[in-house]
């Protein structure tokens, strides 16, 4: 039986780091030299990173990660050697005079691009943006290999390509149809839980359906799309021919493997597809995002602004661990109506964590602005307009933190306040260099904070502030407690943001009893969703939740990117407008009514 031995490359393109991206390439190349491997596979635009943006309308760049795989990466790759590289090339110009780029995959052997296949079915939904910087594929090739003495057809598909189910065409069956017997599909596939199942679906059905041995490339690291920051867990993989999984890379770290892959019929020993569950992956991922995206931009320390409340508390826990003790900044901004409850929270917190907790009053700054403000325009300001100014001073008083500890501030809001816009305009909770739960509603916050308290085996988040015993409460002078039943909002705004849903249809979903269980689960007194709440009642929470999300729009235009780890998050993927006049329903009666009274 015919072997293939494959070199799996999992790298971190970071974006933008054309020199640097190259240099790991040579290093997988140089490795797989090292192993015997007869091919190397590195992921979809391993040399440019995939979100750069702007940067892909820059001709200098696409010139010089062309000049980078050809000069450099092809000279380093044998006769005994293929490697397949994920690139953007450059076809010349449009009509408009704009750039014709295309995401590429170039198959190298002996210093030569033996072949570049375009990536044929271009991303365009939720995060991606395929179709705004590369023109599709107009074939699907593949290449004819000889090496060390094995003689294969390879095919190279690329991400989207691979993922028959969303299209009508299947590049990967077009593919064998035109000879290959080995496939490499290259990734830079983004995380969110749930999704890597759906990938040993989808992968090892290809290789047991097609009959031939599949690789899937996928890139590790984070990339952003500046409202929005993305994650990309690698754990690439390999299946037989006979569909099952040969290899897997590791998760949320870059990575290197060799495996044997017969053209044909099973591998022998092969592996089992791990079982993952969500607040497991979550916790991983956003530990990896946190400590990722620090590194990548040069932050050194992370500063946390401890309320005493479950957001607050979960992100020093998450930074915590990432960054480690000596590079966490924990601060906390009391004012006269926080209480002793939350105050003794905030300690409890830093203290389980090992971490000095910083206390730097804002009731003292927050009065001198209001007596400015009264001496200015006669008047005290309002409930809400102190309570503003006590979320601003806070924010204030966090810059002038971040000067003296060199640190970066992470937000602390969470997906139901971000949708509900339930904070203000340069909220502490909601600015920052990311929002590191801020795709995570306040009831999955609940589940979230027993999971880390179980996973570290101690008491860091008070079991109070998840098990019912003390309420949500933004203590500020114009809210004790939180105005909005979680239980419901937060489910409503996931319908809304993650799946899509309007006003009517969440209606229609609660009166026919097939809400989104995951968004519903049973309260603290263990009721589901239709015992917690009437209908009426529960129209009422869809409206109020579509009107402010609505009016939100201006705050999360201003606020710290959203680290995704759902399908669909706020922010760039969902993308909304500030004008908006759409009422969620309409009356075409009362509408006929009024043409008919003007008429």
């Amino acid at each position: 039986m015919a072997y293939v031995r494959v070199a799996l490359a999992q790298t971190n393109p970071v974006t933008g780091d054309l020199a640097g991206n190259a240099y790991h390439i040579v290093e997988g190349i140089r490795k797989a030299k090292a192993e015997g491997a007869d091919v190397v596979v590195f992921p979809e635009t391993a040399i440019t990173g995939y979100c750069c943006g702007a940067l892909f309308e820059q001709k200098d760049f696409i010139q010089y990660n062309k000049k980078l795989l050809e000069e450099i990466i092809a000279k380093e790759v044998p006769e005994n050697l293929v490697a397949v590289v994920g690139f953007v090339d450059y076809k010349g110009q449009r009509k408009s005079g704009n750039m014709l780029i295309t995401n590429s995959a170039a198959v190298i052997q002996g210093g030569k691009v033996l072949n570049i296949y375009d990536k044929t079915l271009l991303a365009n939904d939720d995060h991606h943006e395929d179709r705004k910087y590369f023109a599709p594929g107009s074939t699907v090739s593949v290449v004819s290999i000889k090496v060390n003495g094995k003689r294969f057809t390879l095919g190279t598909p690329i991400c989207e390509d691979a993922w028959k189910d969303d299209h009508s065409r299947d590049i990967i069956a077009e593919m064998k149809a035109k000879g290959a017997d080995l496939i490499a599909c290259l990734n830079e596939s983004y995380f969110y839980y749930g999704k890597h199942h759906k990938r040993y679906a989808l992968f090892g059905e290809h290789a047991k359906e097609k009959r031939i041995p599949i690789i899937n490339m996928n890139a590790v690291g984070v990339g952003d799309i500046v409202k929005n920051i993305m994650i990309y867990d690698g754990g690439s993989m390999a299946y037989d021919s006979a569909g099952n999984l040969a290899a897997e890379l590791r998760r949320f770290g870059s990575d290197f493997q060799i495996v044997d892959l017969p053209l044909k019929g099973a591998a022998g020993k092969t592996l089992e597809e791990r079982v993952y569950e969500k607040y497991d992956e979550i916790y991983d991922a956003l530990l990896y995002e946190q400590r990722e995206l620090f590194r990548v931009i040069g932050i050194q320390n992370a500063q946390v602004h401890v309320s005493g409340g479950i957001d607050s508390a979960i992100v020093a826990a998450l930074v915590a661990d990432a960054m480690g003790k000596d590079h966490t900044i924990l601060i906390t901004n009391p004012t006269n109506d926080n209480g002793e409850t939350t105050r003794s929270n905030a300690q409890h917190i830093a203290d389980q964590l090992g971490i000095t907790l910083y206390w730097n009053s804002t009731q003292e700054p927050v009065d001198t602005v209001m007596k400015q403000h009264e001496l200015a325009f006669g008047k005290q300001p309002t409930l809400t307009g102190k309570a503003c100014m006590q979320a601003v001073m806070r924010t204030v008083q966090g810059i002038g933190a971040y000067h003296t500890f060199k640190s970066g501030i992470v937000a602390a809001g969470n997906h139901t306040e971000i949708v509900e816009g339930w904070a203000t305009f340069h909220d502490i909770g909601s600015i920052g260099v990311h929002s590191l739960i801020g795709d995570l509603t306040k009831v999955e916050l609940y589940q979230f904070a027993e999971y880390i308290n179980q996973r570290h085996g101690r008491e860091i988040i008070p079991s109070s502030l998840y098990n019912g015993t003390t309420l949500p409460m933004a203590e500020l002078a114009d809210a004790k407690e939180d105005p909005l039943d979680y239980w419901v909002r937060a489910g409503i705004d996931a319908e809304m943001i993650r799946n899509k849903k309007g006003l009517l249809d969440i209606i229609k979903d609660y009166k026919r009893r097939s809400l989104t269980p995951d968004f519903f689960p049973r309260d603290w007194q263990g009721r589901t969703i239709y015992e917690h709440i009437d209908e009426q009642g529960f129209i009422k929470n869809v409206v109020e939740a579509f009107r402010n999300s609505k009016r939100s729009v201006f705050k999360a235009a201003q606020a710290a990117p959203i680290v995704i780890i759902s399908p669909r998050s706020r922010g760039f993927s969902n993308r909304e407008t500030i004008i908006n006049h759409y009422a969620g329903w309409y009356d075409l009666e009362e509408l006929k009514a009024m043409l008919e009274e003007e008429a």
